[in-house]
Formats: structure tokens, sequence, C-alpha cells
């Protein structure tokens, strides 16, 4: 909420010149920012960090310093790195796969499209309202390189079969950029089984989605997409430590050159990521997760009925704890300028069609109430 006594109209001002914030403190779903003109407000967190942070800021839980005994040291890994690709594999039930360790997002999905095109040279056919037209071009050499070769767009729900000369499929299950917009799982399962009988890799990318975001921890695992490749990462250490990994077969991954153990090639400086990798882990065993999402759920639920009427947002897509919904007429900026005057932070998708909600899991209840009557309160001012 917007600390009491403070005046809302330098706040109003701020958000009229698109004012950018300093991060105070953090604590589970509570922020405190500073405005550029001087003000400290407190905002309920509706956007978990766009998925990096969906254990709550600051969990106390997950604190990989806590008993560290070494930092980097050149040549020799933690055996967090072992102890976390087991751990990854088994929960994905997916034993006969090896891991690829890599940092930062643009970096992964770059390794993960170098291994496709040395295992067959081609194009990349990816789905329309994805992030990656924007992580590849800031991502490393292989990713640009296939940029600049050419790349088939193909609308979600549209019939493909042209798989000569194309080298992998890249795919998000529900996409971020859009505002977190499920693709039709009848019709990605059927393009991937397309793409693998014709050869082509398949590549699920989970950065922003996977790990509980939508309930699952992968939303490719658990609905059966069965791709060759996944990638995750954001939530994987809740936010502390840009560390992703990229789960494949083994014929895959050893198309990545040098490596000697999966997890090996990033880690020179990574060793804090693999802690922090591992912490996550322990949370999530010690935590019954359901307990956390379905109260959101029903509360999101409640949210989404009271919305339905307004004649300004339609195409609602509810996914456990995450709730997205376009508002008419490109107006998503105003919808969340509306819920930051009333002390929530909720997110826009690019090209300002969709609106996001996407609590932390531990955030408390009430706390959750109060801030999703703001944006009922908001929705009705568009």
């Amino acid at each position: 909420m917007i600390e009491a006594g403070t005046s809302l109209e330098p706040y109003d001002r701020a958000l009229q010149a698109g004012s950018t914030y300093e991060v105070l403190a953090a604590k589970n779903a509570t922020l405190r920012l500073r405005g550029s003109s001087g003000p400290i407000y407190s905002f309920t967190d509706l956007t978990s960090g766009r998925g990096a942070v969906n254990f709550g800021h600051l969990n106390p839980g997950i604190d990989p310093f806590e008993g560290l005994s070494s930092d980097v040291v050149p040549n020799a890994y933690p055996p967090a790195a072992r102890a976390h690709s087991a751990w990854l594999l088994k929960k994905l039930g997916l034993p006969e796969k090896t891991v690829v360790y890599e940092l930062g997002v643009a970096a992964a999905i770059a390794k993960a499209l170098h291994m496709a095109r040395r295992r067959r040279a081609g194009k990349i056919v990816r789905v329309e309202g994805s992030l990656h037209a924007l992580e590849l071009v800031h991502g490393a050499g292989d990713a640009q390189s296939a940029s600049a070769e050419g790349a088939i767009w193909i609308a979600p729900g549209d019939s493909f079969s042209a798989w000569d000369g194309v080298s992998c499929l890249l795919f998000e299950p529900i996409q971020s950029a859009r505002g977190f917009v499920p693709l039709p799982l009848p019709w990605i399962r059927g393009l991937s089984q397309s793409a693998q009988a014709a050869g082509v890799a398949v590549i699920a990318d989970e950065s922003q989605c996977g790990f509980y975001r939508f309930g699952k921890l992968s939303l490719a695992a658990s609905e059966y997409l069965a791709p060759d490749v996944f990638l995750f990462g954001n939530s994987m250490t809740n936010g502390i430590y840009p560390l992703s990994a990229l789960i494949g077969s083994p014929a895959l991954t050893k198309e990545w050159p040098g490596s000697e153990e999966s997890w090996q090639p990033a880690f020179e400086a990574a060793s804090l990521g693999l802690r922090a990798a591992e912490c996550v882990a322990d949370y999530i065993d010690s935590t019954d997760l359901d307990a956390l999402i379905t109260p959101i759920f029903q509360q999101l639920v409640k949210l989404s009925e009271k919305l339905v009427s307004n004649p300004n947002l339609r195409d609602f897509h509810l996914a456990g704890p995450t709730l997205s919904v376009e508002v008419r007429k490109g107006r998503a900026a105003e919808f969340v300028r509306a819920c930051e005057q009333r002390g929530v932070l909720v997110s826009a998708g690019i090209g300002g069609a969709r609106v996001s909600i996407a609590p932390p899991l531990t955030i408390d209840s009430l706390q959750l109430q109060v801030a999703l009557k703001a944006v009922a309160q908001a929705a009705g001012k568009l």
C-alpha cells in the first residue's frame, strides 16, 4: 500500500512520466520502493519477477549462504552440481536425460540452438508471440547466426509440416512475452510429434513458466509434450542467481564440445548459483506446494468471476496461481498504472494487450485478498 501520509500528487506525476523505482527492501510479497522524486512506497508484488521469485522475496527457507564452506575454485565443481542435476531428473521422471547448466536465459537458448544445429543444420521454427524474437537478438553467437540465416514463424494453431531444411522447433508452453498466454496443448503436442518424426529437435522453453508458476514443476513434462530439450531458469534459484538448465538426451547434449561432465562448462564462476538451486530443491521437497497454490487459485477464480462482466476485459486464462487477461484497445498499461496507484504491482505483456497477475506462492492470504480487491477496483476504472 502507499505509505500513510504520502501525497498522491507526486506519485501520479511519476506514473505519468513513466518513472522507474529504486528497490529499498523486499520480503515475501511486499516491496518498499523509492520513486524518482523521493517518496517511498510499499507495494504488494503480484508479478513474482515474471517467474523469478515464485517462492517469495528473500524466502528464509532458501538461503544458499548458510553454512557455505567455499566459493569459486577454478576447474573444480561443487557437489551441488551433481546433487541438483540428479534431483531435477528424478523430479521430472527423466532418468535417461542429462543436464547442462548455463548462465542466463539467452545463453541457455543459444546453447540449445547450437546443440540442435550441430546435429541437423537448418532454420528455427518459432511460434508468434514468443519471447524468443527478443532473446535471440541478445543471445550469443549461434543464436545470432541462426537468426541471421532466417527463421520460420508460425501462428499458434496453424498447421505446419514443411520440416525440410529445419533444425529445431522452439516454443514456450505458456508465452511469457504476451502476458502468460498458453499455447493450445493438443496443437503443440501434435506439432512436436510431427517435428520429431522428421528428425527435427523440439525445445520447450520453461524459463519463465516452469517451477510452479502455473502449478507444476514443468508443464512440458506434466502435459506429456516430450520435447528433446527442456529449458529452465528464473525461479530455479528463486531469483538469487541467473542460472539456467538444459535437459536433453546424451546424444544431443554431447554436441556441446568440451564437456566431460554435463554441468562443467559454465561453472568456474557460478558455485553460488548451484548452491541456490539446491536450496530451492530442498524447499520444494519440504513444502506442501499444493497447500500454497490452491488458496491462491481459489482467490483468482473469485477475481475472474468479478472481472468477466467488465466489457473492457476478455480472454481470461487461469492456471494454478496465475491469471492472465486481455485488456481491450491496448489499455494494459493503463490497467497496470491503476493498480500501482492502489499499491499493487501487476505486469503487462508486450504490445499492451494483456495483464498478468502472478503472486508469490508464499503470499499471505489476507494480503492477497486485499490486493485482488484493489485490482478489481482498478479494472472498474477502465
